[in-house]
C-alpha cells in the first residue's frame, strides 16, 4: 500500500464491479462523468485497485465491446496488483474451504484457470482493504458471504457511491 493511501479505505474491484461499471455507467455518458472521475482519482491516490487475476478475467471477458479492456490497460500501471504470497496463502486456505460449496467455477479449474474471488478475499484480508462486487448477498457461495467468513468488508456498488457520497441530481433550471 502507498503511503498516501494510509489511513484511506482502498478499494478493491472484483470482475462484476468493473463490468457493472463498464455496463450500467457508460463512460462515454456525461451523466455518469463524476462516477468515472471518482473511480480515476481514487487510482490515482492508490485507493482503487483489482488483481492481475481480475485482469485476466477482464480480458476474458470482453464483452460486445472492448472498452473495459483498454480502460484497464490504460490504467495497468496503478490499479493492477499483482497478488503476493500472503494473499496467496490465504487464498489456499478459502480455495480448500469452499471446493466443494458451489464457491468456485468448476470449469475453470478443471480448463486449469485460476478464479479470481478467492485471491480477491485473500488479498483484502492481508491488506485490510474494502472489496467491491456485485455479487449476490442472499447465497452462502458468492464473494459477500465468503468475505464475511474471513473478516473482510464487502461492499456493492451502490454502497461504493454512498461510502463516496456519488449520486445523481436533478439539473435546477
Amino acid at each position: 500500500m502507498d503511503l498516501f493511501s494510509q489511513g484511506n479505505t482502498v478499494y478493491v474491484a472484483d470482475t462484476s464491479c468493473l463490468i457493472k461499471l463498464d455496463v450500467s455507467f457508460k463512460k462515454s455518458n456525461l451523466v455518469y462523468a463524476a462516477v468515472w472521475e471518482e473511480v480515476e482519482e481514487l487510482i490515482i491516490q492508490d485507493c482503487f485497485k483489482t488483481l492481475d487475476f481480475v485482469e485476466l478475467e477482464i480480458n476474458d471477458y470482453g464483452g460486445k465491446e472492448d472498452f473495459l479492456i483498454k480502460w484497464v490497460k490504460k490504467w495497468r500501471k496503478r490499479l493492477i496488483v499483482d497478488t503476493d504470497v500472503a494473499s496467496f496463502s490465504i487464498a489456499q486456505q478459502i480455495i480448500n474451504a469452499e471446493y466443494e460449496t458451489g464457491f468456485l467455477n468448476k470449469r475453470k479449474l478443471a480448463e486449469g484457470r485460476e478464479e479470481a474471488d478467492p485471491f480477491l478475499i485473500g488479498h483484502c484480508k492481508v491488506h485490510g482493504c474494502t472489496l467491491i462486487t456485485n455479487e449476490s448477498k442472499l447465497k452462502s457461495n458468492k464473494i459477500p458471504a465468503v468475505a464475511k467468513k474471513y473478516g473482510v468488508t464487502c461492499i456493492d456498488i451502490d454502497g461504493f457511491f454512498g461510502e463516496r457520497c456519488l449520486r445523481m441530481e436533478r439539473g435546477k433550471n
